[in-house]
């Protein structure tokens, strides 16, 4: 699939899984073993938006967005990240700045989100809200405050987008 031919996809998956980690958050009031899902569904649109914004450019090359080891799967998410921090693939505006904190409460999201899927154990991994938080801030920055791709086709997907993460900050803010 051509670069440009990923944003759609991408983003039509940000919003999915937006809505399944604000469904699930809001949803682990009642049912705490449900919080396990967020960072599962989190980490799943950090991953996409990542792969809409170094899609984004006219020099957006196939192999910006693929996995190294096995081209024929997206990269991981701190491979993504990385690509996303240099102005070897985003220049200004659309390149990502992030504190380290930012970085690490991501890096502490992937690690919830691997112990969901591949662990025996996941209460040993605690995630604050904050970790939620600075997924939101990314996506924010690279789908609607500085995308690298042009908004005019993706409309509707962009303002749902912000919708759900409205959503989810208000939902986060009562806990902390």
């Amino acid at each position: 699939m051509a670069p440009r031919q990923r944003i759609g996809p991408a983003l039509g998956a940000v919003l999915e899984g937006l809505k399944l980690a604000r469904r699930e958050f809001e949803g682990s009031t009642a049912d705490p073993p449900r919080q396990r899902w967020v960072p599962v569904a989190l980490v799943s649109a950090l991953q996409a938006g990542l792969v809409a914004a170094l899609s984004g450019y006219e020099s957006a090359e196939e192999g910006d967005v693929t996995d190294p080891a096995q081209p024929d799967r997206t990269a991981p998410v701190a491979l993504l990240l990385r690509r996303a921090r240099s102005t070897e693939y985003l220049n200004p505006p659309e390149l990502l700045e992030l504190p380290g904190r930012a970085v690490r409460d991501i890096e502490t999201l992937v690690t919830a989100r691997n112990a969901v899927l591949h662990g025996p154990n996941v209460s040993e991994i605690p995630v604050r809200n904050d970790a939620y938080r600075s997924v939101l801030q990314v996506l924010q920055q690279v789908c609607l405050l500085h995308p690298a791709f042009p908004v005019e086709e993706h409309g509707v997907l962009l303002a749902l987008i912000r919708d759900e993460i409205s959503a989810f900050e208000r939902a986060l803010a009562p806990t902390g």
